[in-house]
C-alpha cells in the first residue's frame, strides 16, 4: 500500500475534472501528486485549493502542490486539458513516463486516444470518461455538485496491468470506477449528452431546463442527437433512441445548472467545439455522408466563439424610493421572485440614469426627474443575480407619491425600514441597509 500512496501522480490540466480526481487523491493519502496549472499556478502555489461540495456547503482548503510544468519521470499522468490541447499535451508528457508509466485522457470527445498515440504506445494509454457536475468559478475554486463516476479502459478492449495500477489508485481515493472492455462506446454515449446539453445552450447563453421550453430548440436537440447517434453507428457503437429521453431527463432535473460550454463562455474562454461537434461532422465525411445541423452548429459557434471574444456582466439600474422612515419595494411578477427595489436592464443606447427613470415609471407610475436622483452605489457580486452577472447602479430618490404596480411588478408598497418584508430578492436586502444608515438615521 506504501508504494501505491508514493506513486508519482500528475495532473495535467487542473480545472474542475483535473482539481476533483487530484483532490481526491491528496484526501486519501496520496503523497506525490502534482497539479500542473498554467493560468491558475500562482493562486493554487500560494492559497491552495479551495473545495466546495453543493450538497454540503462546507468549503475547504486544501494544500496542492502546483507546478508550471513536468519535471523529471512520473507513475501516471492524467491529462485533463480541453481537446484542442491535446497535441501539446501528449508532446510534452511522451518524455514524462517511467517505464512502467501510463496516461489517462479525462477529455471529452472520441478522438483523444488516437492523437495521444502518436507520441506514446498505445498500450500505456487508458480512457476515462467520467460522469459529474463541476465547476471552477474562480481560479483555485472548485465546487462539485455530486461524486463523480469514472468509466474507464484501452481503447483495444484489452485489460493491463496499467488498468489494474490506475483501478487500485481509484480505488483507494474511494472514487466511484467501473473498468470496462468497451470504452467505445461510453465514449459515444458521453458525447451523446454533451451534444445536447451544450452547443445550444452555450449559443442561447441558457440553461438547458430554461431553452426546453422552446420547441424549436427541443427539435434542434434532437437532430444533433440524430446525427451523433449515426456517426457513432458508422464507427460500430450502436446508441439506443432511448438514450435521448434520458439525457433530457436528466437534464430538465436541474433547473440552475449551466452546461460546461456555457460556463466556458461567461468565463471568456473558447469553448470546447470542435470536440463534440467537429468529430460528427468528420465521421460523416470520412463514409461521403453529411451531418447538416452539426456542421452548421459547427461554423456559427466558430464564428462567434472559436477567437477572440468578450462577455460582459448585464448592467441594470435600480432607484429606491424613500418617503421618511419608508422604503417603497415592488413584488416581481417573473423569476427570482420577492420583494425588489424598482428597477431593470438598461436598455442598448440608453444611459443608466434614463434606464432608472424609465424602470421606476414602469413598474410603480412614478415618474422622476434626473436630477432628483442621488447615487446610492454600484452592486456587482457575480452571485447577487440567480440568472447571471449582474451591475447595477442603485439611485435614491425622495417622494411620497403614490405607487400602482405596472409591467413586472405585481404589486407596490411602502414598507417601514425596520419591518420589510421576509422573501427580498437579489442582495435588496443589504441595499437597503446601507441605504438607511446613508440617508435613514
Amino acid at each position: 500500500m506504501k508504494s501505491l500512496l508514493n506513486k508519482r501522480i500528475a495532473i495535467f490540466g487542473a480545472g474542475a475534472i483535473g482539481s476533483y480526481i487530484g483532490s481526491k487523491f491528496i484526501e486519501h493519502g496520496f503523497t506525490n501528486v502534482e497539479f500542473v496549472a498554467r493560468s491558475g499556478y500562482n493562486v493554487l502555489k500560494e492559497k491552495g485549493l479551495i473545495v466546495k461540495n453543493y450538497q454540503d456547503k462546507s468549503p475547504y482548503n486544501l494544500k496542492v502542490n502546483a507546478v508550471k510544468e513536468l519535471i523529471g519521470l512520473y507513475d501516471a499522468v492524467l491529462i485533463c486539458v480541453k481537446s484542442k490541447d491535446t497535441v501539446d499535451a501528449a508532446k510534452h508528457v511522451k518524455n514524462h513516463l517511467n517505464n512502467d508509466g501510463f496516461v489517462v485522457s479525462i477529455q471529452n470527445g472520441v478522438e483523444n486516444p488516437d492523437i495521444i498515440s502518436a507520441f506514446i504506445m498505445p498500450e500505456k494509454i487508458i480512457t476515462n470518461v467520467i460522469y459529474m457536475t463541476a465547476v471552477m468559478q474562480e481560479k483555485g475554486i472548485l465546487e462539485y455538485m455530486a461524486e463523480g463516476r469514472l468509466i474507464f479502459g484501452h481503447i483495444n478492449g484489452k485489460n493491463s496491468q496499467y488498468a489494474d495500477t490506475y483501478m487500485q489508485i481509484l480505488q483507494h481515493a474511494e472514487l466511484n470506477a467501473k473498468y470496462t472492455d468497451n470504452i467505445k462506446y461510453y465514449q459515444w454515449q458521453k458525447l451523446m449528452l454533451n451534444i445536447v446539453l451544450n452547443p445550444l445552450s452555450a449559443l442561447f447563453r441558457k440553461t438547458f431546463f430554461k431553452m426546453s421550453s422552446f420547441d424549436d430548440a427541443i427539435s434542434l436537440t434532437k437532430s444533433l442527437f440524430k446525427e451523433a447517434q449515426n456517426a457513432a453507428k458508422l464507427c460500430g457503437v450502436d446508441i439506443a433512441d432511448e438514450e435521448y429521453d434520458k439525457i433530457t431527463s436528466r437534464c430538465k432535473e436541474n433547473v440552475s445548472f449551466k452546461s460546461s460550454m456555457y460556463q466556458d463562455i461567461e468565463a471568456n474562454r473558447n469553448p470546447e467545439i470542435d470536440a463534440i461537434l467537429g468529430v460528427v461532422v468528420r465521421t460523416h465525411e470520412k463514409y461521403g455522408q453529411a451531418a447538416p445541423y452539426c456542421d452548421c452548429l459547427l461554423k456559427i459557434m466558430n464564428v462567434k466563439y472559436g477567437g477572440w471574444f468578450q462577455i460582459s456582466p448585464t448592467l441594470a439600474a435600480d432607484v429606491l424610493v424613500i418617503n421618511d422612515d419608508k422604503v417603497l419595494l415592488i413584488d416581481r411578477k417573473n423569476e427570482p421572485l420577492g420583494w425588489a427595489i424598482p428597477g431593470g436592464f438598461v436598455d442598448l443606447y440608453e444611459t443608466i440614469e434614463n434606464a432608472a427613470l424609465r424602470e421606476l415609471q414602469e413598474e410603480t407610475g412614478i415618474e422622476a426627474n434626473i436630477n432628483d436622483l442621488h447615487l446610492l452605489g454600484i452592486y456587482s457580486d457575480p452571485k447577487r443575480d440567480t440568472r447571471g452577472h449582474t451591475v447595477s447602479a442603485v439611485y435614491v430618490y425622495f417622494s411620497d407619491k403614490k405607487a400602482d404596480a405596472n409591467d413586472d411588478a405585481q404589486d407596490a408598497k411602502y414598507f417601514h425600514i425596520d419591518n420589510l418584508p421576509e422573501n427580498i430578492a437579489f442582495d435588496h436586502r443589504e441595499i437597503l441597509r446601507t441605504a438607511k444608515a446613508k440617508f435613514m438615521k
